[in-house]
């Protein structure tokens, strides 16, 4: 399967990003599920969690070291394929945008179904 590509612009400079690729997102993706796993009582739609449960599960995620802070430090460097881009330069925001898409949330960085 082909890993999408996609243009972001900041500040008119145009930079490239990829999706995270398979290998890149196993290491977190096995703590994410233990955490989900961990976490089940809470019920199987993550939409319908209170609050609370949000955060706890969040927090946890956290502590483990696959929150989204995480997530942004180890995969949006390789991601990134404009090599005279400084990451740094982005805001929270922005960062929050591009892992959007790298972690394949966006409709444009979904993973294809099928045909």
């Amino acid at each position: 399967m082909t890993i999408v590509k996609k243009k972001f612009d900041f500040d008119g400079k145009e930079v490239w990003f990829r999706q995270a690729s398979g290998m890149e997102r196993l290491k977190i993706e096995k703590v994410q599920a233990r955490v989900f796993r961990e976490c089940r009582h809470f019920g199987p739609n993550p939409m319908e969690w209170t609050e609370e449960q949000q955060h706890e599960f969040s927090d946890k995620l956290d502590e483990l070291g696959a929150g989204v802070e995480d997530q942004i430090q180890h995969w949006l460097p390789p991601a990134c394929m404009t090599e005279d881009f400084d990451i740094n330069t982005l805001t929270s925001i922005e960062l929050r945008e591009v892992l959007g898409f790298v972690r394949g949330d966006t409709e444009d960085g979904a993973v294809p179904l099928g045909d």
